[in-house]
């Protein structure tokens, strides 16, 4: 008797194994097609005849089979449809196999009954497991009528009783786990595949290139949107690492946003990738790492655009940026810094000196009868004469990046000088006043010179914290004061 149990249960497991991969693209379920309830019905069916074929001795007299549970399964997950076309072809079955007489028709009667009990069954809102659990109670309770009608003998009748609702239990609960066993492998598989398919269909006719990288950042899977983006074709970078199509400059970032995708779980950077055309072009890129279980490995998935122009955009719009930065703290006249630049330099070096305890020297300077000297030539030459000197002025300075001119307003100048002190502040005070002099613009209004002279007066400070840099320029003015009452075209330090 054990070994025919376990040739049925054998046969159940087998069966349910075939039947899930003859219809893993037909799975039972309440919502399923009538179609597939139907297959599911037949095959269902012929187990129930071939479980009658492989039927379990009881005693020399009495044998029993696990027939009604093809029709208690097949209702649990598919509903009333496939039970009754179960239990109608077991019906049929139980004729054709052993003949049509008054002992099979009980049978029959007794199959069909299961089929419709199992399918009114079903639609309770009840847990698959315990529907299942309740069906199989119900087929035991119509098969055990069937032998109560059939069987006179008592003490046979107990023991087969209890013999089937054993074996009946036990391989329903067998056969009930493993078709669940059976469904969620194929639930699986159908969704992995549905999902692989919604990646591809994705991946095809995304407009971004989307690309699959093993835990070495080699491709795997590159999508058709390569060609318009980076214009390779798939086999040219299959199996190759990103950084070898990476400028240079941004392998490392790449590299480490690879990195933390792989050990992150998402990543995203921007860098310049090599196209086939040997040209650079900017790519943003997005990194999602994935788990794949069969392996245990990750894969990186990589959505990548094409954003030069953007970038261009960017470069152009920045590129105004500065020059509109640059252009507000120009003097528009002369080229040179403004009074706006002149305050925020002279705070940053007062700052600057402050820290490293240096000194700072400024020089104010303007020029000497300036009013005149419009009036005489007109004011398009009084610009003309601000600008030569300010170029001039520029010009022998430009070798120290440190010191800064600018034009404080009208015809007066300044000029910072970090960490200089009083001494060397005078030597560049008169090497301005040579430069000037040596230019000999034609003055004949002034009355100290028949040329365009210069007045000049310098302060220099250690600044510190309680001192603000007003203070510098308001000593810078006093001296240039003091050169302008003492005779002009002279040079005054601050005491």
């Amino acid at each position: 008797m054990l070994r025919d149990f376990i040739s049925n249960a054998t046969l159940l497991i087998a069966s349910f194994s075939m039947m899930g991969v003859l219809f893993k693209d037909k799975p039972l379920r309440f919502s399923s097609p009538l179609s597939s309830k139907l297959l599911w019905g037949l095959f269902f069916g012929a187990l129930g005849n071939i479980l009658m074929l492989f039927s379990i001795q009881i005693n020399s007299g009495s044998i029993a089979d696990l027939r009604h549970l093809a029709i208690v399964i097949a209702a649990s997950f598919g509903g009333y449809i496939p039970a009754i076309i179960a239990s109608v072809i077991i019906a049929i079955g139980r004729f054709i196999l052993f003949g049509f007489s008054n002992a099979a028709i009980l049978p029959a009667i007794g199959a069909l009954l299961i089929g419709l009990v199992c399918g009114a069954i079903s639609p309770l809102r009840l847990s698959r497991t315990l529907k299942a659990f309740v069906m199989n109670l119900c087929a035991l309770l119509i098969l055990s009528i069937v032998f109560i009608i059939k069987i006179d003998d008592s003490q046979t009748l107990k023991t087969l009783l209890t013999i089937h609702y054993l074996i009946s239990l036990t391989g329903g609960f067998i056969a009930y786990h493993f078709f669940v066993f059976v469904v969620d492998s194929n639930e699986a598989q159908y969704k992995l595949k549905d999902t692989e398919e919604r990646f591809r269909l994705i991946a095809e006719y995304s407009s971004d290139m989307i690309t699959m990288h093993n835990e070495k950042a080699e491709y795997i899977y590159i999508s058709p949107a390569v060609k318009e983006i980076i214009h390779y074709e798939y086999p040219e970078l299959l199996g190759k690492k990103m950084e070898n199509f990476i400028h240079p400059e941004d392998v490392e970032r790449t590299n480490e946003m690879f990195d933390k995708a792989l050990h992150e779980g998402v990543a995203g950077s921007t860098y310049r990738y090599r196209s086939s055309l040997g040209d650079y072009v900017w790519i943003e890129s997005t990194l999602k790492s994935v788990h794949f279980e069969e392996d245990g490995s990750k894969k990186v998935i990589i959505v990548s655009r094409n954003i030069t122009e953007r970038k261009l955009t960017e470069q152009k719009l920045q590129e105004a940026n500065e020059l509109l930065n640059r252009l507000s703290y120009m003097d528009g006249l002369t080229g040179i810094s403004n009074r706006r630049y002149f305050d925020e330099t002279l705070s940053n070096e007062w700052a600057n000196s402050i820290k490293s305890n240096s000194p700072i020297t400024l020089i104010m300077f303007d020029i000497d009868y300036f009013k005149k000297y419009n009036d005489t030539y007109g004011h398009p030459t009084g610009d003309f004469c601000l600008q030569t000197i300010a170029g001039a002025i520029k010009s022998k300075i430009s070798d120290n990046s440190d010191n800064t001119l600018c034009r404080y307003g009208g015809e007066e100048f300044a000029l910072i000088l970090p960490s200089t002190k009083t001494k060397d502040g005078m030597k560049v005070a008169q090497h301005i006043q040579e430069t000037i002099q040596s230019l000999r613009i034609p003055h004949t209004s002034s009355k100290i010179a028949d040329t365009v002279t210069l007045s000049i007066g310098l302060a220099t400070i250690v600044p510190n914290s309680s001192a603000i840099p007003q203070a510098l320029i308001k000593m810078a003015d006093s001296a240039l004061y003091l050169s302008k009452t003492n005779g002009r075209n002279t040079i005054t330090a601050y005491q």
